[in-house]
């Protein structure tokens, strides 16, 4: 997630809360060595195991649904002072075809997690994320979640959010179709290009197809949400093409997987 421009509306004052990291994180930015560990160099941390599911209304509940045609492994990892998520379940970090996921995230929490499909594990540090942090959006006001989806690194598998029925951030198109071929690392992860771009927009970006809803440079900064409607403590995510796409898409994708041009959402 790259710092949420004030284009987004974040407030100029916001902080982070309860972490040693001054601004929001940017976890694909290795710049800065307070940050999460970025997948630049290094793999996500697996979160560790809990002893034991703890509801909470502090806690920022997220449900991962996978819709994918495959297996989905997910890596979690947090910044540094950060507390880790909180899984439901003890099992392994692999979200079966038609399961779901359930974690929480407590107050100060400020990380992301990787996801990519099972069996393609030997490429850690590029993948999906779905990232966030917990922000002063006022200064005497509670703490909020922002959120985003993030192909920065590289694209593995669709991600969406959805909110009160209506998908909020995150793309559904299977952009491996759109992949550069020097871009392929293999058959399940498209390294993106513009991962170095670090300041303003890049002059192509292969990607573009999901730019603005999900982040697919590293200032690509109306990706990133909060405050959402009707997810003040809690959201559902889907991860595949037979997601609902985002209605800001214009392509959508087709059976097949391929895109065309949307019908009405």
């Amino acid at each position: 997630m790259g710092l949420l421009a004030a284009a987004q509306g974040l407030p100029v004052n916001a902080t982070t809360i309860a972490s040693p990291i001054g601004d929001l994180p940017q976890v694909t930015d290795p710049a800065n060595p307070t940050l999460i560990a970025s997948a630049v160099g290094n793999p996500p941390q697996v979160t560790a195991q809990p002893t034991q599911w703890i509801p909470s209304s502090d806690n920022y509940t997220v449900t991962l649904i996978n819709s994918h045609t495959a297996g989905i492994v997910t890596m979690h990892g947090q910044g540094v002072g950060s507390p880790t998520a909180i899984r439901q379940e003890n099992d392994a970090l692999t979200i079966s075809r038609s399961g779901t996921a359930t974690f929480a995230l407590p107050t100060g929490w400020t990380g992301r997690v990787a996801l990519f499909e099972d069996g393609y594990s030997d490429i850690l540090n590029r993948a999906t994320l779905l990232e966030g942090s917990f922000i002063n959006a006022t200064l005497l006001g509670p703490a909020v979640i922002a959120l985003d989806v993030s192909y920065v690194d590289a694209f593995t598998v669709p991600l969406v959010c959805e909110c009160n029925n209506t998908i909020v951030f995150g793309c559904n198109l299977d952009l491996h179709n759109m992949c550069p071929p020097n871009a392929t690392m293999n058959a399940k992860t498209c390294a993106n290009p513009n991962r170095d771009f670090k300041v303003g927009v890049p002059p192509s970006n292969p990607f573009q197809d999901c730019q603005g809803l999900a982040y697919t440079f590293p200032q690509d900064d109306l990706a990133t949400k909060y405050n959402i409607t009707g997810c003040s403590r809690q959201i559902t995510c889907c991860i595949g093409t037979a997601c609902r796409p985002h209605p800001g898409q214009v392509l959508c994708p087709m059976a097949d997987g391929l895109a065309q041009a949307c019908a009405t959402h």
